[in-house]
């Protein structure tokens, strides 16, 4: 349990330094040019979006793992 928390610290505490790090907003265009409009996400700084990708990730992995355990 300790080596958990100390886990998540490490895991906040670089979360936190790659965001004040990367405070350059910048524009995600999700699609290409389509009768002149862009899909995008709203403008965010790139550390925040780096982290947010990150934590969906690991969040989506865990619940297809959930999952794949229940099925069994």
């Amino acid at each position: 349990m300790l080596l958990g928390f100390l886990l998540f610290l490490t895991v906040a505490g670089l979360s936190g330094m790659l965001v004040f790090l990367n405070q350059e907003r910048i524009v995600l265009l999700l699609t290409p040019s389509f009768r002149g409009a862009y899909y995008t996400l709203p403008e965010m700084p790139l550390g925040l979006l780096v982290v947010t990708s990150f934590l969906l990730g690991f969040f989506f992995g865990y619940l297809s793992s959930l999952f794949t355990k229940l099925l069994r």
